[in-house]
């Protein structure tokens, strides 16, 4: 048989096949076929739509975090610099024997800076108001990485307070105990004179 009658003849038979099937019941099947794939289609973008929006979400609550903890290191930043100039300052001025007690420290050991001397200086300070070496060094580190800020002379308790909340939500153990234990002394070591009643 030639390709061509071969041709022929198949359709025929399909279309005596499908001849036999009543025009409503292709048309039903072909309107069914067509609303799964559009259900199946929306069903698919739906879980497309709904992943991206939960990702997005999860995108957003990452900046949320990273724009507090941003805030919470700089206004940490800001405590380092008021304690400094509110209790530290302060002490050194109050005691009388700085001077020469580091000129005396300066000839007796040759190899020591004035810079060392005052480090050590302000590290016994620090200590004695209740923080750590390494959590001063920490808060000095904080202070660094967040370079100059807007320099407080005052500040209130609801202040010191958000302070402390976003620290302890936000930073890690080490950080978290070095801020609070910042606030415990400013609280109890800062000149009333410099905390605002509000």
């Amino acid at each position: 048989m030639s390709k061509i009658v071969h041709s022929v003849s198949c359709k025929t038979r399909d279309d005596k096949d499908k001849s036999h099937i009543p025009k409503q019941t292709r048309r039903n099947t072909h309107t069914h076929m067509d609303s799964e794939t559009i259900i199946s289609t929306l069903t698919g973008f739906e879980n497309d739509l709904g992943e991206k929006l939960e990702q997005i979400d999860r995108e957003a609550e990452l900046q949320v975090q990273q724009i507090e903890l941003s805030e919470c290191l700089m206004l940490t930043s800001q405590l380092v610099d008021l304690f400094k100039h509110t209790v530290i300052t302060f002490e050194l001025q109050n005691q009388n024997d700085w001077h020469n007690d580091t000129r005396h420290q300066l000839k007796k050991r040759k190899t020591v800076t004035v810079n060392t001397l005052l480090d050590d200086k302000i590290e016994k300070i620090v200590i004695n108001k209740g923080l750590t070496k390494e959590q001063w060094k920490c808060l000095l580190y904080i202070s660094f990485i967040n370079g100059d800020t807007i320099e407080i002379t005052k500040v209130n308790k609801k202040h010191l307070h958000k302070i402390r909340d976003k620290a302890s939500r936000l930073l890690e153990p080490d950080e978290r105990d070095a801020v609070l234990a910042l606030i415990n002394a400013i609280e109890k070591h800062m000149p009333k004179e410099h905390f605002i009643s509000k």
